[in-house]
């Protein structure tokens, strides 16, 4: 049995990425549209922050590239992490002000000006199966086929996520931590031509949240065997339920059986490509969300069960679209949000 947590009862939230660059900005946004559950932003196409503690990198300037070496060659610099890692020293995985002042400002604002709807606060990193692929040995394979590699990756990023949600409750006393390690590639690693078995990817989702007492999730976008997830310690899936949702009822039994152990779903209905973003209102994409719950339902997925696990988001990042489109999907997420609670009876 998953460890309880409050009900959502369509609470709106966001991805981290974002197109703004001012900070400032960034969080008069975030909290206008989620005080009750806002995320730290992400604010950079670099990986820098993510990557800090993480050995066996190899950092091309000049091609703008980053990969792994070979572990044999790095036999002090691994040496070195597995004892931190051992030790249990989350700042030697801390993200620092300089490579993530976007962390520390949005923290800094919620300590000073803590909104009074205020229940979680989220953040974002990558998951172990993501960064693993992401990076490349020298060889040009994922790192995450390399054994070495693959456990220093989800080791890195268990205590990234660790000390991000030790640093979030000591700024914001008694809050709900929710620590997303989004898994967009998980596609490419179940398709008939991918490397991953089931037992792996399982493992690395469960191991890459370990020691967290925190809410966990998980995103991702793509059309997957959802089991990956309902099978996994996870307590929260989110997926893209703009183009998917038929997809994943295909799941039902499992989600029942998910959502009975404590699981909840993160519905990402509004999207954030331009050219579908601009033919959807809050009422189209109401009505949509409201179809994909009915068809879960009909699928014997418990209706009442269903509601008051679900959260309500876009369906991916904002940071491809422009700073005003962005706007337009988290305010329209809000007012979804809104409609579903009046709808479900969930409005205080």
């Amino acid at each position: 049995m998953r460890k309880e947590f409050a009900k959502p009862n369509f609470t709106a939230t966001m991805m981290a990425a974002v197109p703004y660059r001012d900070m400032e900005k960034a969080g008069q946004v975030i909290l206008e549209n989620f005080p009750e559950a806002p995320c730290l932003p992400v604010m950079t196409r670099s990986m820098r922050w993510l990557l800090e503690g993480l050995p066996c990198l190899v950092i091309d300037r000049e091609k703008r590239q980053i990969h792994m070496a070979p572990p044999e060659e790095r036999e002090e610099e691994l040496l070195k992490f597995y004892s931190k890692y051992e030790q249990g020293d989350l700042e030697y995985f801390a993200s620092t002000p300089q490579t993530a002042p976007f962390f520390y400002s949005m923290l800094e604002r919620l300590k000073k000006d803590r909104p009074r709807e205020l229940k979680w606060v989220i953040f974002h990193t990558a998951g172990p199966v993501l960064i693993g692929d992401m990076l490349k040995q020298v060889n040009g394979h994922p790192a995450i086929q390399h054994e070495t590699l693959r456990d220093v990756i989800i080791k890195a990023m268990n205590m990234k996520a660790r000390w991000l949600e030790k640093k979030i409750k000591e700024a914001i006393p008694e809050v709900e931590v929710i620590a997303d390690l989004p898994e967009t590639t998980l596609v490419s690693f179940t398709s008939a031509g991918g490397t991953g078995t089931r037992e792996e990817i399982i493992n690395a989702i469960n191991e890459s949240f370990a020691e967290l007492t925190c809410l966990t999730w998980i995103h991702c976008c793509a059309n997957i065997d959802w089991t990956l997830l309902t099978d996994s310690k996870v307590h929260v899936i989110n997926f893209d339920a703009y183009q998917h949702t038929e997809n994943v009822a295909l799941f039902a039994k499992e989600i029942q059986m998910f959502l009975e152990d404590g699981g909840m779903i993160g519905w990402g209905i509004v999207p954030v490509i331009e050219n579908l973003l601009l033919k959807e209102n809050v009422k189209s994409l109401v009505e949509k969300l409201q179809k994909g719950i009915d068809h879960f339902v009909s699928k014997g997925i418990e209706e009442e069960l269903l509601v008051s696990s679900s959260w309500v988001l876009p369906s991916c990042e904002t940071v491809l679209l422009t700073p005003e489109q962005s706007d337009l999907v988290f305010s329209m997420t809000k007012e979804i949000s809104r409609e579903m609670k009046k709808k479900y009876g969930f409005e205080k």
